[in-house]
């Protein structure tokens, strides 16, 4: 009797697993079809994405500043495989989003979703990080050839100073980006910028002191002769 009972209870554990698989083999074969499609289409979507970029030559042009080629160098990547993948791995997480709905398990629609809304949060990030450092060099380039024309006195140091601060500002705006706190980081930015902008205001100030000097006495002599 007690046989019958345990044999009947293990039959019917079976029986329930069974329909349970059943019910849903329907909704496992649909998320494996889109998850198919969605590595076919991130694949040749990111493909293209790549393709594009390394056509328009960003590779190179981006290759000319030296803080970014280190960073792509030390993953491994050029900027266009790293857009590439990262167009990919977006789609990719919208499919597998779409997938696990089919499949209704609550706790990895959540983490799939939140992972899917801070996609473009790293995607933004890596692209402010880029041409933020670009025009960051562009910047100090245009800075130190001026200071130079003109003969600023510690026109190196200044140009240093003035790289720090901006390259440290355009990764306090990428970590926004990022969600990360960066309140602490900007108690120290905004005295370090005033600092530099009243380095940079001493030096222009002192350089220009013998430009004016030389220009005032060019027009003395000028006005001596006519009379």
């Amino acid at each position: 009797m007690v046989l019958d009972n345990i044999i009947e209870g293990i039959n019917a554990g079976f029986y329930d697993a069974f329909e349970s698989i059943v019910a849903a083999l329907p909704g496992i074969i649909a998320a494996i079809i889109i998850l198919l499609i969605g590595y076919i289409i991130g694949k040749i979507v990111g493909g293209g994405v790549r393709r594009l970029l390394e056509k328009a030559k960003t590779d190179k042009k981006i290759a000319k500043n030296t803080i970014i080629k280190r960073m792509l160098d030390s993953v491994d990547m050029t900027f266009s495989k790293l857009m590439g993948v990262l167009v990919s791995l977006f789609f990719y997480v919208v499919f597998i989003l779409a997938a696990v709905d089919v499949l209704q398990i609550q706790i990895l629609s959540t983490f799939v979703n939140a992972v899917l809304l801070y996609l473009p949060h790293l995607i933004a990030g890596i692209l402010v990080l880029i041409v933020g450092l670009i025009a960051v060099e562009w910047i100090v380039s245009f800075i130190q050839n001026t200071m130079n024309q003109y003969k600023v006195s510690l026109a190196n140091i200044i140009t240093l100073f003035f790289r720090a601060v901006l390259t440290l500002v355009v990764i306090v705006i990428t970590l926004d980006q990022w969600k990360i706190d960066t309140s602490i980081i900007y108690t120290f930015i905004q005295p370090l910028a005033w600092g530099v902008a009243a380095a940079i205001a001493v030096a222009f100030g002192w350089g220009f002191k013998d430009i004016v000097g030389d220009w005032a006495k060019k027009q003395a002599k000028e006005l001596t002769k006519e009379k």
